[in-house]
């Protein structure tokens, strides 16, 4: 069938078991207009091999799941681009899936939002709608099993996956002509206090989050291939002087086998405890938690890749071997009353308790053993 769209995963979905007990598979679709018409997604769905729906989103939903690299709304003009960011789920147990399939509904006309018409407008007329399905897409392998990065209580996940675009879902990069999505499972670790909050005094000084300097754990066994230590702090609320080498801040990357590599970014300068070819093991620390890099407040940047690049990788699935859960703290870009200096207002989202081989899902607080 002709699709006038050209669909193509960035990178295999590799299935991750989250602390809601579902099965995530979350990657991303990148769509590009190939034809001379303009085309708008009006619906996105991922079959499983007996077709079974796994996920489905239709315009509001995908308005809030994709990033258009070209375009007017959610119009796609000859020769655009958009990525859709998916967050299938299954049951536990259906590791074995093999491969999912992306079937779209797509609108076409010859003439854009400003009613000029297409260049090149087709001879023949052509369905207005059409419904087409993907070639099957083989699913990854499963999450990496790994200890936690931290220690203690009150750990707020914060940019987590899956379901939401956020500043490490969406950050799609090209890097030597390869599209990457490294930061796909990341999460920014910031720490509440007793009564919730994440500083208090100035928000501009670090000695106001009470976490700043936090031991950094090494979460697998490994090798150190990559870190940088130049980095001074910034000032919590500013971020200055970034370049794509200190970026992360003090990082270290650490290869922990099997094509996987642990990424711990923005930590203090001089904190670092290990240099290039060193061997740690799970547990050690690795550095002390700071605020350096691409950072507005102190936190632990963590995630695992397939590359020893922070930016030329494409992020992993991660499972800590265990964790307590609290519930999920409500926030939003427009009124996120922590940033103010309020307590975190924590809500019950069914999952609180005990977590074991699972990995935690976005702004839930989290206890450490």
């Amino acid at each position: 069938m002709l699709s006038s769209l050209s669909v193509k995963p960035i990178s295999a979905p590799n299935p991750v078991r989250g602390a809601d007990g579902k099965l995530h598979l979350a990657y991303e679709l990148l769509v590009v207009n190939t034809s001379h018409l303009f085309m708008t997604i009006d619906r996105v769905e991922v079959l499983d091999p007996a077709a079974n729906v796994l996920w489905s989103a239709d315009k509001d939903k995908l308005a809030g799941m994709t990033s258009t690299f070209g375009g007017v709304g959610d119009k796609l003009p000859p020769g655009g681009s958009a990525a859709v960011l998916i967050d299938a789920t299954v049951a536990p147990g259906s590791e074995a899936l093999g491969h999912v399939a992306a079937r779209l509904t797509v609108s076409r006309e010859i003439s854009g939002p400003d009613g000029k018409p297409a260049p090149f407008p087709p001879t023949e007329p052509l369905p207005a709608t059409v419904t087409f399905t993907t070639a099957p897409t083989p699913v990854g392998k499963p999450a990496r099993l790994v200890q936690p990065p931290l220690r203690g209580t009150g750990w707020l996940a914060v940019n987590g996956c899956c379901d939401q675009l956020t500043s490490h879902r969406g950050a799609l990069m090209a890097v030597n002509g390869s599209l990457r999505v490294p930061e796909r499972f990341a999460i920014d670790w910031l720490k509440l206090d007793a009564s919730g909050r994440v500083f208090t005094g100035d928000p501009a000084k670090t000695a106001s989050y009470a976490y700043y300097g936090a031991e950094i754990h090494a979460v697998a066994d490994g090798v150190v291939v990559n870190l940088y230590d130049e980095a001074d702090e910034q000032v919590p609320g500013k971020i200055e002087g970034i370049t794509t080498e200190n970026i992360g801040g003090n990082m270290m990357v650490v290869d922990i086998g099997d094509g996987a590599f642990a990424f711990y970014a923005h930590m203090q300068r001089g904190s670092l405890r290990f240099k290039l070819g060193d061997r740690v093991k799970a547990g050690d620390v690795v550095g002390l938690l700071g605020n350096t890099g691409n950072t507005t407040a102190p936190h632990l940047h963590f995630h695992l890749m397939d590359g020893p690049s922070p930016l030329d990788a494409n992020g992993l699935p991660f499972e800590f071997t265990r964790f307590q859960s609290r519930g999920v703290v409500l926030m939003s870009a427009d009124n996120d009353p922590i940033e103010r200096g309020a307590p975190a207002e924590i809500s019950d989202d069914g999952h609180n308790g005990q977590h074991v081989n699972e990995l935690p899902l976005n702004n839930q607080v989290i206890d450490f053993d």
